[in-house]
């Protein structure tokens, strides 16, 4: 009798596990029509829906944050390629950029192209799509402060790219930002070549917006790191239409005396190489803790003009 009373238990067991998946059978058949329907109507190809939120995807990685993130970048460009053959809008792009930047915060190509992966799409961009790809920029500002090329590159969306799409409502702020962006940029050393033209352009974007003192000092500092006589000549240019007399006048008499110094100290080194350098304080001026915050003990150009200024 106990054998019979277990033979049936299994029997029931097995029924119910054979009833679950006749009903899993069941619910699929009814549900799977309107979903198919549902995804051959959507004309986006919208992808949000696969993937974890950035916060989620960190933990998921299990510490293999930067390799995820790679992994991830590689599937967007694969993805953003193909909505352009199938002419479909991959609405997932700002997901991934922001789960890539969340889980690799150091990771400079996503920021680099977030402007292209943004706003080059097989359909016209929205107005999110620009504003999306500023914010992912911005935080590659915050978290890359010293990479020049993002502060040029996102100066230029900023300041030409972005605004002639953009309601009136945010032309301004855009513009005001990437004149800010293209200044820092030239602020920073950079063997990229076109980053002191870029400077011009910038002044002006700032003298536009009422940040004359900013576009003086952007201008003076591509002034002291380039030796480019042609950009030389459109900085000064565009300094002395900007200035004042006495302003012109002290800039001259600033850069007169340091062409002396530089030819009097190292004649050989560059003007960039120069001003990393300092003025080459002498040494019997600055010695000792009192001494060095004397008079004569100059370790920085800023200083040394500022004493050149009173001694006139």
């Amino acid at each position: 009798m106990a054998y019979s009373g277990v033979v049936r238990s299994d029997r029931a067991i097995v029924l119910l596990h054979w009833g679950l998946v006749l009903l899993g059978i069941a619910v699929m058949a009814v549900s799977r029509p309107s979903l198919l329907a549902r995804h051959a109507a959507s004309p986006t190809g919208d992808e949000v829906s696969l993937l974890l939120s950035p916060d989620h995807t960190v933990v998921f990685s299990l510490g293999h944050r930067e390799a995820l993130a790679d992994y991830l970048f590689a599937t967007l460009l694969v993805k953003y390629g193909t909505s352009f053959e199938e002419k479909l809008r991959l609405e997932a792009t700002y997901k991934y950029l922001d789960t890539i930047t969340t889980l690799a915060p150091g990771y400079e190509r996503p920021y680099l192209y977030a402007d292209t992966l943004m706003t080059m799409r097989p359909s016209p961009p929205v107005l999110e799509d620009y504003l999306g790809a500023r914010r992912i920029q911005e935080r590659g500002l915050e978290q890359l402060p010293y990479y020049t090329e993002l502060w040029s590159v996102a100066g230029q969306f900023a300041a030409y790219l972005a605004p002639p799409y953009l309601p009136e409502q945010y032309r301004a702020d855009f513009k005001a930002a990437g004149a800010r962006d293209l200044a820092r940029a030239c602020e920073l050393a950079s063997n990229n070549a076109n980053i002191p033209y870029h400077c011009i352009a910038a002044a002006r974007l700032l003298n536009k917006s009422g940040q004359r003192e900013a576009m003086i000092r952007m201008l003076s500092s591509t002034l002291a790191v380039n030796d480019d006589p042609d950009i030389r000549r459109r900085a000064l240019a565009y300094l002395e239409q900007a200035s004042s007399d006495r302003e012109r006048e002290r800039f001259s008499r600033r850069s007169d005396a340091l062409s002396a110094v530089w030819a009097a100290t190292l004649p050989h080194a560059s003007r960039n190489m120069l001003s990393l350098l300092g003025p080459g304080p002498e040494v019997w001026r600055c010695a000792g803790v009192a001494a060095a915050r004397s008079p004569g003990c100059y370790t920085n150009w800023r200083d040394w003009g500022e004493a050149a200024d009173r001694t006139r």
